[in-house]
């Protein structure tokens, strides 16, 4: 059903985001206007509006011969990006330890069960979001907004890429078992085992989309990246 007029250009950006987010659309995937447009019952303009934003939040690229193409991954960004998670993440569970509540360990237990039960149901479109939800109310407990703000950031420039349960859907059952052991160092104080519990969930992370780029077959990384992989490596053997 066609979109209302005043809507159509928020409605196909959002369309293509979420789209591209949860994996429909593929890291170097092609996308046609006049096919999206059709099928969002809006004529081309919108949709190509919608495109010059993405483009400029680097969802996508436009190249000479192809038109709009899905952004490909950015194997140093990427490995860049989890260095420095992997540092803030873990000192805001420090931090936010000892203001973890029975409130925010129920929100905690809920969100992981949520988790789980989208996996049964082979729903793994929505892990990123429950995912995103679970550790960001961890480090919201810690009185420390500027941090908390700076992996926010972190997590949001991640969006322009698909969550590593939608590469690697086994990390995700693996993942539930890590939140189930981090609720439980957090609901006893265990301050150590929760900052130790993050880090190494961040590190198998890394390592399960390290290894899905390595067997996929997008273009090797930018100068440097190599190096950067090799730093992200050598950083989760330190811990």
């Amino acid at each position: 059903m066609p979109m209302v007029a005043k809507t159509k250009n928020v409605a196909a950006y959002e369309k293509l985001r979420q789209d591209i987010i949860k994996g429909r659309l593929k890291p170097g995937q092609r996308i046609v206007m006049g096919e999206l447009a059709k099928k969002l019952g809006a004529s081309e303009t919108p949709v190509r509006e919608a495109m010059r934003r993405l483009e400029s939040e680097g969802y996508v690229i436009f190249t000479p011969h192809a038109g709009a193409v899905v952004t490909q991954i950015d194997g140093a960004a990427l490995a860049e990006i989890y260095l420095i998670r992997i540092a803030l993440e873990a000192l805001a569970t420090r931090l936010a330890s000892p203001y973890i509540d029975e409130r925010t360990i129920d929100f905690l237990t809920r969100k992981n069960q949520d988790m789980e039960t989208a996996i049964q149901r082979g729903n793994y479109e929505n892990l990123g979001r429950m995912n995103k939800d679970f550790h960001l109310r961890i480090y919201k407990a810690a009185p420390y907004p500027h941090l908390y703000k700076m992996i926010c950031d972190l997590w949001d420039t991640f969006e322009r890429w698909p969550c590593v349960f939608v590469y690697v859907p086994e990390r995700a059952a693996a993942s539930v078992e890590e939140h189930r052991k981090i609720i439980a160092a957090l609901k006893t104080g265990d301050v150590d085992r929760a900052d130790v519990l993050m880090k190494e969930q961040k590190e198998r992370a890394l390592k399960a989309l390290q290894d899905y780029l390595a067997k996929s077959d997008q273009p090797p990384v930018a100068a440097g990246g190599t190096r950067k992989n090799a730093d992200a490596r050598r950083y989760a053997r330190r811990w």
